[in-house]
């Protein structure tokens, strides 16, 4: 079995963003301090736990950021990591990204019996990009995955569904979007594995470049909004607290 893991990373959150606040400021501000985000991790880890369970399971790790980054990823001793170069178009645009990262890794995709990527893929998603890019890639898509086995030769993924969980068999090739979990937290490497990455060879995939179809026009640091009312605590039943909830909404003139 093949895994294809696309990896986005995220700028350190432990770094103070540039000043002042602009789209080619955190552009280059994710770039100089790239790290795996914690769905990033995730993802990685649920391809690494195949491997444990099928030994002949290979993995390829695609990665858009920089070399820094793809040879960290490097480090769990995967099948092949290349970095994906950046394209012409700007990180909010979700839609472009999709296509334009489809159109990149299709060739690896199509020999691979999952795609795992994260459940938001970089810090400009809003989790729509691993929607986008299964309907690009024409794969069927499970999101909020928190894990994958197989059982009786047949690969199910476990997924978050509301308050209950949902498990999916899978018929065929499929695009997994992992959200993090206690059970998909990322292992350490192997110091042996951590050495062995600083010497890899790191290829590079071209990623094109498209129109933008959104355009940021501009940037603000967000403002809590100011209370208008007193906060108050609702008690009693179900009920009550719902007739209470509603003659609230009433006299706010949110609801009739």
């Amino acid at each position: 079995m093949h895994v294809l893991v696309l990896i986005s990373g995220v700028a350190d959150p432990k770094w103070p963003l540039p000043s002042p606040v602009d789209p080619a400021g955190l552009e280059a501000h994710a770039s100089r301090h790239a790290v795996l985000s914690p769905f990033d991790e995730a993802a990685l880890e649920l391809a690494l736990q195949l491997r444990d369970a099928e030994a002949d399971t290979t993995i390829a790790a695609v990665v858009a950021a920089p070399e820094a980054l793809a040879r960290k990823v490097a480090e769990w001793r995967l099948d092949s990591v290349q970095r994906l170069t950046p394209g012409g178009s700007p990180a909010w645009d979700t839609g472009t990204c999709a296509r334009l990262l489809a159109d990149a890794v299709a060739p690896l995709a199509q020999q691979a019996a999952l795609v795992l990527t994260g459940r938001e893929f970089g810090d400009w998603d809003d989790g729509t990009v691993s929607s986008l890019l299964a309907r690009a890639l024409k794969l069927p898509h499970v999101a909020l995955t928190l894990g994958v086995d197989v059982h009786d030769q047949q690969l199910r993924a476990t997924r978050q569904r509301g308050a209950a969980l949902e498990r999916v068999r899978l018929e065929g090739p499929a695009l997994l979007s992992v959200t993090n979990d206690a059970r998909n937290k990322l292992r350490h490497p192997l110091l042996k594995n951590v050495m062995a990455a600083r010497k890899l060879q790191i290829g590079a995939l071209a990623r094109g470049d498209a129109p933008a179809i959104l355009r940021c026009e501009g940037m603000a640091l967000a403002e809590a909004p100011r209370r208008a009312a007193a906060c108050r605590m609702l008690t009693g039943s179900l009920e009550e607290q719902a007739s209470a909830l509603a003659a609230v909404l009433r006299g706010e003139g949110v609801a009739t």
